[in-house]
């Protein structure tokens, strides 16, 4: 067990996770936090009290700044990356991906960082078939089923690996599709903004679905045991894309998807997606890796969590009425 007094450095707490992160840790009693947080990044509303943390001004390419900002720490919990679907920015997501997770490794071993957390995703996982159950032990095979974002997250395992090699006490994360409160425009969390201005087609696949609070829970689990060595899959339930895209819609009052996205539309919707965004110069919503990836049936076996972990996860319907709720007290206020 470890005590409150410990030093923890969290890279990405300004994002998604990151910040629920951080917000449970500050609940919990932990005092000495440090945040690394990009230049162009405001920490002033992360859902937490940002005076209550340091925070340090960087990026995770900055070798030398890793090293002197790991001094003195006990534990890294690394969940920065960049989730972004289009392959515009494939070189860049990789880069960040690889070399950011192998700076603060280094810096980890250089420094005697007692463990390192890394939250990955189960895209690092991989899906290799139509329709399949995964658990830890399924390898990343490169099937036309992943993404460039499941690459990333696979390169940066890799990194996370070689540390535990080399005497660091690792513990590795996947969670599912997160739900939670968030920026509406970024993420996982663009699915309630999506629903709620209109869309017509659903994917056709199923994937797992965890609350982000879920997700920062089994982080404050890694922080106060000792799993070294070990991954899990964070995952509540299976449900199809469909099923939690209606639920939504119901919430938000507004007219749910009511098309499956099938394969023989596959090659007209990315195209015109690409198209659309090519004028509007905004990121494309669909994509052609990511029609693949939704299309599939993957069951996450999440036991292994609730085995060792303990592991208790909320109903994602609940998840779904309350985010909801909170989206509509605040998205329509803009």
């Amino acid at each position: 067990m470890q005590s409150n007094e410990i030093r923890i450095f969290v890279t990405g707490a300004t994002g998604f996770v990151g910040s629920h992160i951080v917000a449970l840790l500050l609940a919990e009693g932990y005092k000495n936090i440090t945040c690394l947080t990009r230049r162009d990044v405001d920490p002033t509303f992360n859902g937490f009290d940002v005076a209550k943390v340091s925070w340090i001004s960087g990026d995770i390419l900055d070798s030398p700044l890793l090293e002197e900002c790991l001094n003195d720490t006990d534990v890294v919990i690394h969940t920065a990356a960049m989730v972004t679907f289009s392959t515009e920015n494939k070189k860049k997501q990789l880069e960040i991906a690889r070399t950011g997770t192998a700076n603060i490794v280094n810096a980890s071993i250089t420094n005697g960082v007692q463990k390192m957390i890394h939250i990955s995703s189960v895209a690092a996982i991989g899906r290799k078939k139509q329709i399949e159950d995964i658990d830890e032990k399924v390898i990343y095979s490169h099937s036309k089923y992943d993404t460039t974002y499941g690459l990333s997250k696979f390169l940066s395992e890799q990194e996370v690996w070689r540390g535990h090699a080399e005497g660091l006490h690792v513990t590795i994360l996947n969670p599912s599709m997160i739900l939670g409160v968030g920026n509406w425009d970024k993420t996982s969390v663009q699915i309630f903004k999506k629903v709620y201005h209109g869309l017509p087609y659903y994917p056709a696949g199923t994937t797992g679905w965890v609350d982000v609070q879920d997700v920062a829970n089994a982080a404050l689990k890694s922080v106060k045991e000792d799993y070294n060595g070990e991954r899990f899959i964070i995952s509540a339930e299976n449900i199809p894309y469909e099923q939690v895209m209606s639920e939504i819609a119901s919430h938000l009052q507004v007219k749910a998807p009511s098309k499956a996205l099938s394969p023989a539309l596959f090659g007209v919707a990315w195209r015109l997606e690409a198209i659309r965004s090519f004028f509007s110069r905004k990121p494309p919503v669909i994509t052609r890796e990511t029609i693949y990836s939704t299309s599939v049936q993957s069951h996450y076996d999440n036991s292994k969590s609730v085995r060792i972990m303990a592991m208790t996860y909320r109903p994602v319907s609940q998840t779904i009425q309350e985010v909801s709720k909170a989206f509509l007290q605040t998205y329509q206020m803009k």
